[in-house]
């Protein structure tokens, strides 16, 4: 089957490569995605803005439709944008608003730990890095310090209930 590139406009076969841009959805070959992607890594984007938060914006309040490239989302409204700062607008009581249940339990189960003056030992499910909780480490890391791997996969409540 043979498509034609909305880039270059020249006709190739195989699988295209999609791309959602302003609502629409085209097929781009292999070197006019690439040119496209750089061209969109170019762009300022909203994830710089201090008013950005998990596609939408704070200041004007709505949601952000992204310019879809491959597997990659650029909130491109930035380039328009009058509002757009890169300062930092949250504020610190905002996260503790947003931690979960067991987020909030996990952290009072490791000031138990600390108050006891034990240490629990785990291991990054990424990279195998210890990471201890307790009375040598008292802040519950959320990020790996060797890989930079997300640890919030681990459900750290029920992890330290289990050894206590």
């Amino acid at each position: 089957m043979r498509f034609e590139c909305c880039g270059c406009k020249k006709s190739f076969s195989g699988a295209g490569l999609t791309v959602n841009i302003k609502g629409k959805e085209e097929m781009y070959c292999a070197d006019c995605y690439w040119k496209l992607q750089k061209q969109y890594d170019q762009k300022k984007t909203c994830e710089d803005c201090g008013y950005f938060d998990e596609e939408s914006c704070q200041k004007i309040g709505k949601t952000l439709a992204p310019a879809k490239v491959g597997y990659t989302n650029y909130f491109i409204e930035a380039e328009t944008c009058r509002n757009f700062s890169t300062e930092k607008k949250g504020s610190s009581k905002k996260k503790e608003k947003e931690l979960t249940e067991t987020q909030k339990e996990a952290i009072v189960l490791a000031k138990t730990l600390t108050e006891k003056g034990q240490t629990l030992t785990y291991f990054c499910c990424h990279c195998g890095a210890p990471i201890k909780i307790g009375a040598k480490a008292p802040e519950i890391q959320y990020i790996c310090p060797r890989c930079k791997g997300d640890l919030e996969i681990v459900n750290l409540a029920k992890f330290i209930k289990q050894h206590q």
